[in-house]
């Protein structure tokens, strides 16, 4: 179904297909799909919004853990009111921050179809780890490196663009 376009891209990255090089391609396009998703979300979401929700439920939290610790009834009574609303404000979070995902699902999948055909070499790997993972062992698949790469870039890219709540 795809062919062309793998083919295309085969051409494209040449040596950048294949062990060691191969490790930064896949790390580059990690990188690359990842500022596209903190894109979409900049796009779908109201980033405030939701900073603030989650700095709320978590100031409602620690307040909670503070009054159960020191057995402040006065406290917990005033707490557990306010416990629906919370319970409201974080379904809310989730599911706005589920949102984008129905967005970029689809085109992920394909995204993977295609890359994974892509680096589908005679070498068989991607990456050769210097350890060995459960599943995995010491060759890496596109998929298992992409997966690495997005774990490790993720978090940091989402901090530098102030995503996280």
């Amino acid at each position: 179904m795809f062919e062309g376009v793998v083919d295309w891209l085969k051409n494209l990255l040449g040596p950048f297909r294949y062990p060691p090089l191969s490790t930064i391609s896949v790390l580059i396009i990690s990188i690359a799909v990842g500022l596209i998703t903190i894109a979409v979300n900049y796009l779908l979401l109201d980033v405030e919004k939701l900073k603030n929700y989650a700095a709320e439920i978590s100031e409602w939290k620690r307040e909670m853990r503070q009054a159960l610790a020191s057995g402040d009834r006065k406290k917990l009574v005033k707490l557990r009111k306010r416990e629906p609303y919370i319970r409201k404000i974080e379904t809310e979070l989730m599911a706005e921050r589920f949102k984008p995902s129905l967005i970029y699902m689809i085109p992920l999948w394909i995204f993977f179809i295609i890359f994974a055909g892509v680096f589908s070499t005679e070498v068989g790997y991607v990456a050769k780890l210097p350890f060995s993972l459960p599943f995995v062992g010491d060759r890496a698949s596109f998929v298992t490196w992409y997966i690495i790469c997005s774990i490790l870039t993720l978090p940091i890219m989402q901090k530098i663009f102030k995503l996280t709540f």
